[in-house]
């Protein structure tokens, strides 16, 4: 028999999006992708999980309620046509003996007159149809076909069957609750979003350890690589179980050692060139000297010659020097003489040594004391560069302090110059790089080592050279030492130096001329 499935039909549409405006986010890293595609992809199959259970479920049990209501209007109106075939039988009373459940209203069209068991609906005429019965129902069932339709009912979900009773010549109709249901539905939405909800956070902790796992070799990778930058390329990976990674870590280590094997080419080749020219330097000095002693025999042109050459051999060997140095610390041969000194004296006394009490020197508080483990020797020759630099360059140094940070003892040199420009703060402590003074060949203004030697004899020590402006003007160099005991008394008092380190050939030279 067939039924009539009406109801109300509910649409959305939907509209064009808008936007403010596009923004930009930062990019996620690698870590954060893998963490929101598990996220995502959790959230993703927990949701069509979800949704297709809980259709599936809805479209179920509301089809096995709806069977159930038909059967009961059916059995019930079985029972309504029989308490009507009674002569002088009572409409309402027939009604009120139906064996109805809880939220269920019967209702009977005879006669052009409804009657329910309700007090509350009573006799009425057909025009004043009851609320709950939908219009199409009344209509299709006084046709004399079987119709069904879901409704609402005192503001709850109801399911509306009529039948057609001939023998009665009467229309019965039942109105049976769904609250229940619709409960039950609610209350397995919550469960099926909360479940999805525990789904997707799974997912996102998954996809965290997931990423943990995958980054973990990737930070072995640039740790290792950060250390190959600042110098230690004896650095190598570990050889790993994974045997996609494992051909990373190979290649990478292949990279290094041959990175390693060309550096300690070169530092060879600079050091072996270095060493070859000093036997012929040591003979050009000789002759030099020699020439000197009869400079008093040489025409002015002469003498005006060997002043030039004096000098040039004198830058000469200055760099034949620095370079020696810079190639032993390239090739790891230079040995350090470590000792705890107190840098505020060792400073103060160097300083004076070099300067003769020209430059000024500032120990600023809390700065007093401070104990390094250092090679005196390499550290004061880094120190007799910035002064020979802020003389060559930058009018000579103005003051030269002792500061402290936390874990980390600071010596700065200020210059009365102009100052570095921003963009040559790094470059200046490249080898032979002279900025401005480039192309010029003059033995005041140094061989372009000095600088970058003693930036290598901070960076021996575990330090840090760096350039910044002086407060008023100028340039200040500042060298960053770790301390061995932050605030702790110096086990050992660096004595005052019997003798600085000597100045070069050509710069005493030029500095005497300065002078005079």
């Amino acid at each position: 028999m067939p039924f009539l499935l009406a109801g109300p039909v509910l649409s959305a549409k939907l509209g064009p999006s808008t936007s403010a405006g596009q923004r930009r986010w930062p990019p996620l890293g690698l870590r954060a992708r893998v963490t929101v595609a598990f996220g995502a992809g959790a959230a993703a199959l927990s949701g069509v999980l979800a949704g297709t259970t809980y259709g599936l479920v809805h479209h179920y049990l509301l089809a096995e309620r709806e069977n159930a209501a038909v059967v009961r209007t059916y059995s019930d109106a079985r029972l309504v046509k029989a308490g009507l075939a009674v002569p002088g039988a009572n409409v309402a009373g027939v009604l009120s003996s139906l064996p109805l459940g809880q939220g269920t209203l019967s209702l009977l069209y005879r006669d052009g007159q409804w009657y329910s068991a309700s007090v509350a609906v009573g006799e009425l005429p057909r025009s004043s149809r009851p609320a709950s019965l939908p219009p199409a129902l009344v209509a299709m069932v006084s046709t004399g076909a079987p119709a069904r339709q879901r409704v609402t009912s005192q503001g709850q979900p109801a399911l509306a069957v009529g039948l057609p009773i001939p023998a009665a010549q009467a229309d019965y109709f039942e109105v049976q609750s769904l609250a229940e249901l619709a409960r039950t539905f609610s209350v397995l939405a919550v469960v099926l979003t909360l479940s999805a909800a525990a789904t997707t956070l799974g997912g996102v902790l998954v996809g965290r350890w997931a990423s943990h796992r995958l980054v973990r070799p990737l930070s072995s990778i640039a740790e290792v690589a950060a250390a190959i930058a600042g110098g230690a390329v004896d650095r190598r990976l570990p050889k790993s179980d994974d045997p996609d990674l494992d051909v990373l870590a190979v290649s990478f280590n292949e990279m290094v050692s041959a990175l390693q094997r060309r550096m300690e080419r070169d530092a060879r080749f600079a050091s072996d060139v270095s060493h070859e020219l000093r036997s012929p330097l040591t003979t050009v000095r000789a002759a030099v000297e020699l020439l000197e002693a009869f400079r008093a025999q040489l025409p002015s042109e002469g003498g005006r010659a060997l002043d030039l050459l004096s000098a040039e051999v004198g830058r000469f060997s200055s760099m034949v020097q620095d370079l020696l140095e810079i190639s032993r610390s390239d090739a790891g041969a230079a040995n350090l003489d470590l000792e705890e000194l107190a840098l505020d004296d060792l400073v103060v006394n160097t300083v004076a040594a070099y300067t003769h009490g020209a430059v000024p020197v500032r120990v600023e508080p809390g700065a007093q004391g401070l104990v390094v483990k250092a090679d005196r020797r390499r550290l004061q020759r880094a120190l007799a560069n910035l002064l020979d630099n802020a003389w060559a360059h930058a009018g000579g140094a103005v003051l030269v302090g002792v500061g402290r940070r936390p874990g980390v003892a600071s010596v700065y040199v200020d210059d009365a110059g102009p100052g570095v420009p921003a963009e040559e703060r790094e470059r200046v402590f490249e080898r032979f790089y002279r900025g401005a003074a480039a192309g010029r060949r003059a033995a005041h203004l140094g061989t372009g080592l000095g600088l970058a030697l003693a930036a290598e004899h901070v960076k021996a020590h575990g330090g840090h050279m760096s350039v910044t402006d002086r407060p008023g003007g100028g340039a200040r160099f500042v060298v960053e030492l770790p301390l061995v005991v932050p605030g702790a008394e110096p086990s050992k008092r660096a004595e005052p130096p019997k003798r600085a380190e000597p100045l070069k050939p050509a710069d005493r030279a030029q500095r005497a001329r300065g002078r005079a």
